[in-house]
């Protein structure tokens, strides 16, 4: 019997090829793809009066956490490559304080204060999932290791408030990497 491919292009159906990257942009259409679906899952429960919000809420705060994750593995990316350094981010784990301070630690090496002006509530934001999810298994997975519930103690989430919460984390990580891009074009056009 052959084995047919699954993941791989479709002529048949070639406008629902989706293109993987492998570009200078990587981290940027990771990031995109994670924001998006954020939006989608924002969109389906706020617009549909709540409906399936206890069943969303899980793969929306996990979309939420890795979202972050990832861009704060961007900035630090991005702010070596501008300085033609190496960064390898599977060294740096999972842990958002972690990458909270390696990211702060790259803009401030680049002397680019005017991208660590942090607005109200965004540290907090991430502190809070940072304790609530520390190894980022949390919302993937019921149970831990031990067979204790990960959200042990966690009885509600408030899906608007989480919402509105974090579209400023949300404004502030893109304005960084804005930010980092427009520097790549300066330095590439000088």
């Amino acid at each position: 019997m052959k084995t047919k491919k699954i993941f791989t292009e479709n002529e048949e159906n070639w406008e629902y090829n989706s293109r993987i990257s492998h570009g200078e942009n990587i981290w940027l259409e990771y990031g995109e793809g994670y924001r998006l679906t954020i939006e989608l899952i924002e969109q389906e429960v706020l617009e549909n009066d709540g409906k399936n919000q206890d069943f969303y809420i899980y793969p929306y705060c996990f979309q939420i956490r890795h979202y972050i994750e990832l861009r704060f593995k961007e900035i630090i990316w991005e702010c070596k490559r501008l300085k033609s350094e190496e960064y390898n981010p599977k060294k740096d784990g999972h842990c958002l304080k972690t990458l909270w301070n390696k990211s702060s630690a790259a803009l401030k090496d680049l002397r680019k204060d005017e991208l660590l002006d942090v607005p109200d509530g965004v540290y907090d934001f991430i502190d809070e999932l940072h304790t609530l999810d520390i190894k980022s298994d949390s919302f993937r997975y019921p149970i831990n290791f031990n067979n204790d519930s990960t959200l042990k103690g966690k009885e509600m989430i408030n899906f608007k408030n989480l919402s509105e919460n974090f579209a400023n984390v949300k404004s502030y990580l893109e304005s960084i990497t804005d930010g980092i891009s427009v520097l790549f074009d300066h330095r590439n056009n000088h």
